[in-house]
């Protein structure tokens, strides 16, 4: 199948994104992103997948296709995954919001 990074750039090519729009809403520097496109074999940490399927505004099929593919599910039995899920199946896409309802739950933060 198709990596991450792959399947990252078809997605943020379908949605008709630049790079700097994808990696400023996802909260992560350029250098990461940088990694990630310039890297075929880059996998990122499942915050940083979640991050850009949150800036890309996808849905959680999506997103659980997108983090599988950097080897990630969401668990129904982890407090961070179920914040992200909640928010994403609202589709509330808002990073900012959804760092502060992880940080008020003492969860990491999406992005960096």
């Amino acid at each position: 199948g198709m990596s991450f990074g792959d399947k990252l750039f078809e997605l943020i090519d379908a949605r008709g994104l630049t790079d700097p729009e994808v990696y400023k809403r996802a909260n992560i520097d350029r250098k990461l992103f940088s990694k990630i496109r310039s890297n075929e074999d880059y996998t990122p940490k499942k915050k940083t997948a979640l991050a850009l399927a949150v800036a890309l505004e996808l849905t959680l099929e999506e997103t659980e296709d997108l983090i599988a593919r950097a080897g990630y599910a969401l668990s129904p039995s982890d407090l961070f995954d179920t914040i992200i899920k909640f928010f994403i199946s609202r589709r509330n896409y808002d990073i900012y919001l959804i760092n502060a309802t992880l940080f008020s739950y003492d969860q990491q933060l999406l992005g960096l």
